[in-house]
């Protein structure tokens, strides 16, 4: 018996959308500076909140990295995504 063995041959249309897809997955990964200005941002607001939950002592220290975390990751992520 003998066996069928199929050609495959490529189009330029699947070659196009091959190209779109692996663009498409490349923008959906997050880039790393953009992860570090959402870490930035998210652990500023943390520590107020676990200061209004008694789990950290209420200082102004404190109080003032909070704003300085948040007030740093938005300028990165501002700068980062081109509005600045």
């Amino acid at each position: 018996m003998a066996t069928r063995t199929n050609t495959y041959k490529t189009s330029p249309a699947l070659i196009a959308l091959a190209k779109n897809r692996d663009e498409f997955i490349k923008k959906l990964v997050p880039r790393r500076c953009m992860v570090i200005s959402v870490g930035l941002i998210l652990a500023g607001m943390s520590i107020p909140m676990l200061m209004l939950l008694q789990f950290l002592p209420a200082t102004f220290l404190l109080a003032f990295v909070g704003f300085a975390l948040t007030a740093t990751g938005g300028v990165l992520a501002l700068t980062f995504c081109g509005e600045i």
